[in-house]
C-alpha cells in the first residue's frame, strides 16, 4: 500500500473501532480487541460458539500477550486467557453498548494488553489482510490504485474480513474495481448493518472512492500515492 495509507491507518480506524487494551464484544457479539481485531471464530452472530469454534477462538486469543490486571501485570496463563474469553463471550447483553473506554468491558476486564501489543496486532492483521486482497483477480491493479481507493478497500476488509470479495461475492463492486471505475465502486461499497459506526465507515469509504475518481482523471494534477481523505478532492 502507499505510505500515505499506512501512515493514516490508525487515525482512520481508531475513532470507529476504538483503541482497546481489553477484550470486548462488537455489535455482532464477536470477541474483539485492539482496534477492532476479531478474536472469535463463531459463525453465527450473537450466539454461543460450538466446541470447535471455541477452540479455534481460544487459539487466537492465546497468541496475544495478555497481562493480568493491567498493562504492566504478570503474563497471563492460558487458563486465565480462556476464562476471560469465555466471560466476555457470554456477556451478550452488553454487545451493543460498545467496548470503548469506560464501557462495561473496560470496567470489568481481568486481562489487558499494552499499547505496543495493540499496534503489533494492527500492523500484523493489516499486512495479512492486504496480502489476501492481492489474491483477488479483480483487485490485481491494487498496488497502482490511488491511495484513497486503497484505503477504502482496506477499510471494507477490516470491517468484513479480507475474504468478503472471494468467489462470487460482491460482483458489482469487484467488477467496478477491476475496471477502476471508482464512482461505481463508491456506489457499491456500502455494507450492513447500517448502524452506529458502520454508517460512518460506509460514508468514509464512499468519499474515498469518489476522491479516487478525481485523482485518477487525466491531468488531474493529483499524486495517486498521496491520500486526499479526509479532504474532498475537487477537479481542477
Amino acid at each position: 500500500m502507499h505510505d500515505s495509507v499506512r501512515n493514516y491507518w490508525l487515525t482512520f480506524n481508531e475513532d470507529l473501532e476504538g483503541h482497546t487494551n481489553w477484550m470486548y464484544l462488537d455489535v455482532k457479539g464477536w470477541v474483539s480487541t485492539s482496534v477492532g481485531i476479531k478474536i472469535d471464530e463463531t459463525v453465527r452472530e450473537l450466539s454461543a460458539p460450538t466446541p470447535a469454534e471455541r477452540a479455534a477462538s481460544l487459539a487466537q486469543a492465546r497468541r496475544i500477550a495478555w497481562r493480568v490486571g493491567n498493562e504492566e501485570g504478570e503474563q497471563a496463563a492460558e487458563a486465565e486467557i480462556d476464562a476471560e474469553w469465555d466471560r466476555v463471550k457470554a456477556a451478550v447483553e452488553h454487545a451493543r453498548g460498545g467496548g470503548g473506554k469506560g464501557s462495561w468491558f473496560d470496567q470489568t476486564a481481568q486481562l489487558r494488553i499494552d499499547d505496543a501489543e495493540v499496534e503489533r496486532l494492527v500492523w500484523s492483521r493489516l499486512n495479512q489482510m492486504e496480502a489476501h486482497l492481492r489474491t483477488v483477480p479483480n483487485f490485481s491493479g491494487y498496488d497502482s490504485w490511488p491511495a484513497d481507493a486503497q484505503l477504502a478497500l482496506l477499510s471494507m476488509a477490516w470491517a468484513m474480513g479480507p475474504a468478503f470479495a472471494d468467489g462470487s461475492g460482491w460482483p458489482n463492486f469487484r467488477a467496478a474495481c477491476a475496471a477502476e471505475d471508482w464512482p461505481t465502486a463508491g456506489e457499491q461499497c456500502r455494507f450492513n448493518p447500517e448502524i452506529g459506526t458502520i454508517v460512518i465507515r460506509n460514508d468514509r469509504d464512499q468519499l474515498c472512492f469518489r476522491n479516487a475518481a478525481v485523482v485518477a482523471a487525466p491531468d488531474s494534477g493529483f499524486d495517486p500515492a498521496t491520500l486526499v481523505f479526509p479532504e474532498v478532492a475537487t477537479a481542477g
